[in-house]
């Protein structure tokens, strides 16, 4: 005769806790990594994302992520006004774009439970006026297009060198860097805002696992804030309307909007294209490359945009399956 054991309910392990680091060490931290950008060219833009996690999983306990940075904002000043502005200004711009900024915004989104798209538009259009306002600050007192010009002028004649001992047509060199310094002159200043915005998608998914209260979507069902539309018919028509300065935010405020209805876009493809070949990282880094080719980005940020008015996902049917 066998006595049958009463079933007992599984146990879930505990989640392992991540330590906790202290508010000063969250903070230089956060620096040590951001530097990287400066340090490990290249490299250094793969591990200055992870900047922001020191000072995010400081604030998941409660404590406000100014006792994290504030003390490093407060040092980098004071080496500015030292004499040592020339790498003091550019690793505070850095720390502030990647480490204050998602910090308070995370905050905000905690607090007035904002959207997801919400949170996204609102960092990456505070970023843009950010690096404006530092273009516009050191370019005074020239304008900011004149300014950004010389400075991809000199960059362009030590470029034009390299290549020239590298071998390569002096002629169609100089057409491609004449090129490059026309259209940076306008759009240089969205160039950050398309690293912040990466990064700002590498760590959506990862603040749920840092303490804080968020929910992050899975990537498929992302959408932009619905008022990102009344930002992209403004850009444009400021781009036809205003001259000079004011055409140069417009036309960056404009890039902004598109950047984030790309990706709009990308989450679109990927949800149609997950039903067959699933969600591994092959597939979301394959699509995402295919999408930088030529003409792509554009028509990418199209349906972003034509998938904010009128739903292009698959649709889910009775059954519970997609249509």
């Amino acid at each position: 005769m066998t006595i049958e054991q009463p079933d007992t309910p599984e146990v879930q392990a505990p989640r392992p806790q991540i330590p906790r680091l202290g508010a000063a060490a969250s903070g230089l931290v956060a620096l040590l990594l951001v530097g990287g950008l400066f340090v490990i060219p290249l490299l250094g833009m793969l591990i200055a994302p992870l900047g922001s996690l020191p000072v995010l999983h400081f604030q998941s306990g409660g404590s406000p992520g100014y006792r994290a940075w504030g003390p490093v904002v407060a040092l980098l000043a004071v080496a500015a006004l030292g004499g040592f502005a020339g790498f003091a200004l550019p690793l505070l711009s850095a720390y502030s774009l990647l480490v204050i900024l998602p910090s308070v915004t995370v905050d905000l989104w905690i607090r007035w439970q904002l959207s997801e798209g919400r949170w996204v538009a609102i960092t990456t259009i505070c970023g843009l006026f950010g690096c404006l306002a530092a273009v516009v600050a050191i370019a005074a007192p020239q304008t900011p297009m004149e300014a950004v010009a010389g400075w991809m002028r000199a960059a362009s004649e030590d470029a034009a060198e390299l290549y020239a001992a590298w071998g390569l047509a002096q002629g169609s060199v100089e057409l491609a860097l004449d090129a490059a310094e026309r259209a940076a002159a306008w759009v240089l200043p969205s160039v950050p805002v398309a690293y912040l915005v990466l990064v700002l998608f590498w760590m959506r998914p990862r603040l749920p696992l840092l303490g804080l209260p968020v929910s992050a979507a899975p990537f498929e069902e992302y959408r932009n804030d619905e008022w990102l539309a009344a930002l992209f018919v403004l850009a444009g028509g400021g781009t036809l309307l205003f001259g000079g300065t004011l055409r140069w935010v417009a036309i960056n405020l404009l890039v902004a909007v598109l950047i984030l209805y790309f990706v709009q876009g990308l989450a679109m493809i990927r949800a149609h294209l997950a039903r067959w070949f699933g969600r591994g990282w092959l597939v979301r880094w394959g699509v995402a490359l295919l999408c930088l080719q030529g003409p792509m980005p554009l028509l990418v940020a199209a349906l972003g945009v034509a998938d904010s008015f009128h739903p292009l996902r698959p649709q889910v049917d009775d059954d519970g399956g997609t249509k």
